[in-house]
């Protein structure tokens, strides 16, 4: 092939690529993992509008505090509030812009990567498809999280320190060292790199790579900044009582290895691979590639890169469980051994004489593409159009947010009340999305804290309204007779409050506005 074919197909992937991870580029932060952005997105608005103060991210759900936060190194908000001071205003599809483009660079680095690994074209443009194009890429490839910068950090990693060690050039070790500290500063799991950072190393001066200072140095300088952020992460939980949870100090485990002794834990997991990670046919395509690599004892960057994840699983199984961009980190090496797969099939042929462009293979790798494809897209429907009324509640969070954002005083403190989504965390937010929504700070507070004196005790603590979904509320005689007493309003009616339950069913049901299923309380 051509060195201006494979310019040609891998511009043509990579233009493919990011024209769908534009779709619905517009859409608010209500589709799979709404929490998950809308909490992303408000550190993000919260240093476009507070200070560009780097080293201090801040939460809506802050209470009375400050608002600093225990979290990962906020790299990707900052540099989207940097987007939003250049626009002049927050606007959630400048995020989701920045996450598509991190994640076709992606495609572009892992070309390069897979060039050097296996010296053929092929391979690396199969690796580019199936990077863009997984299922479950596409999607979290235009989220409004720190995920695309990850990948694009740990592709970068692997690919500069191997050109390091290979070359021995100074510019691959500048780069090698900055894309690793920033990987391990953006998320702390991608210190599963150390395998395959080991490995690379291993492959290259054996054994005799821990007699080398350099590598040494490396080391310390790739992870002394992680230890100075998460130590100073720690200060600020201490200042505020306020974190992501990165440590599990506090409610949901995502370390809970007990689910590694239950067989719906591997059939989760394995149903995912096979349906939105890497589709059937992906999944055959990685298997062909496992097998062909194994009989070409390929590089050992690949096995201690697929070994590094596996471990990460058996780590944090209870994460990988629940959450499903927590397997992020198995595309782009899924991507090489799919890729290799491919390519491996086609030598085969051609060295049984069939010809490069055979009809039947040609029919064959359609179909293949074709099928890939269109699962692909099934798989993809609940991700942006989330099932079981959970899209239609977010819709409906969205639009009472809007009524409220211009309805209340900027200055307004919110106390929100909504389910738990974070399976009792008590140091971080419950469910972020409606004080980002309403665009206002304030408390959160789940069912079981409905009462009076729990309402009136943040009340003194500064808070102006109680916002909740009134089926929820309804559900506590006790503590809706008591909203009673204070006075009702849907988000759209508001000044106007009932006290008579009737009289406020009987208004509720000739709204037809979708924020109707909200309750809007002054405290």
């Amino acid at each position: 092939m051509s060195k201006q074919a494979v310019r040609s197909w891998l511009l043509g992937m990579v233009v493919l690529g990011l024209a769908v991870r534009l779709f619905e580029i517009g859409e608010p932060l209500i589709d799979k993992q709404a929490w998950r952005q809308a909490d992303t997105a408000a550190v993000a608005r919260n240093y476009f509008e507070e200070g560009y103060e780097l080293l201090w991210p801040r939460v809506d759900w802050r209470g009375a505090t400050a608002g600093y936060v225990e979290m990962n190194f906020p790299l990707y908000p900052f540099l989207v509030s940097g987007l939003y001071g250049v626009w002049g205003e927050a606007n959630d599809s400048l995020g989701r812009l920045l996450s598509a483009l991190f994640s076709v660079a992606t495609s572009l680095v892992l070309f390069v990567f897979a060039r050097r690994l296996f010296d053929d074209d092929l391979t690396a443009l199969c690796a580019a498809f199936f990077f863009l194009f997984f299922p479950l890429n596409i999607y979290f490839g235009r989220v409004f999280m720190p995920e695309p910068l990850m990948l694009l950090l740990s592709v970068m990693t692997l690919w500069l320190f191997h050109s390091w060690v290979t070359s021995g050039h100074l510019v691959h070790a500048v780069g090698a060292v900055l894309s690793a500290a920033l990987c391990f500063l953006v998320k702390v799991p991608t210190l599963y790199l150390g395998f395959p950072l080991l490995a690379i190393a291993i492959q290259r001066w054996g054994w005799r790579f821990m007699l080398r200072p350099a590598l040494w140095c490396y080391a310390v300088a790739i992870l002394a900044p992680a230890v100075l952020w998460y130590v100073h992460a720690a200060d600020l939980f201490a200042e505020t009582g306020l974190t992501f949870g990165i440590w599990n100090r506090y409610g949901y485990d995502k370390w809970d290895r007990g689910v590694l002794l239950t067989v719906d834990f591997y059939r989760q997991l394995g149903w995912r691979f096979f349906d939105s990670i890497y589709t059937p046919v992906g999944c055959a395509a990685v298997i062909l590639g496992l097998y062909a690599c194994f009989k070409e004892r390929r590089d050992w960057v690949l096995w201690g890169w697929l070994g590094g994840l596996l471990l990460y699983v058996l780590i944090v199984p209870e994460g990988n469980r629940k959450l499903h961009y927590y397997q992020l980190p198995f595309v782009p090496i899924g991507a090489l051994f799919a890729a290799r797969g491919v390519a491996w099939l086609n030598e085969r042929c051609s060295e049984h004489g069939k010809n490069q462009f055979d009809r039947r293979r040609v029919l064959f790798i359609g179909v293949g593409a074709v099928g890939f494809l269109a699962s692909g897209v099934s798989a993809l429907g609940p991700y942006y159009d989330q099932p079981n009324n959970i899209h239609a509640y977010y819709e409906s969070c969205h639009r009472a947010g809007q009524l409220i954002d211009a309805k209340l005083p900027s200055d307004a403190a919110l106390v929100i009340g909504d389910l738990d989504e974070n399976s009792g965390a008590p140091f971080r937010a419950q469910s972020p999305t409606m004080l980002y929504y309403c665009h206002r700070k304030g408390w959160q507070i789940t069912p079981e804290e409905f009462t009076s004196a729990r309402l009136d005790s943040l009340a003194a603590q500064g808070a102006d309204f109680f916002v909740v979904a009134g089926a929820f509320a309804m559900k506590n005689t006790i503590f809706w007779q008591d909203l009673l007493r204070r006075g009702v309003s849907t988000p759209i009616s508001y000044p106007k409050k009932w006290t008579d339950e009737n009289l406020f069913r009987a208004h509720v049901i000739k709204e037809r506005d979708s924020s109707r299923h909200f309750v809007l309380v002054r405290l």
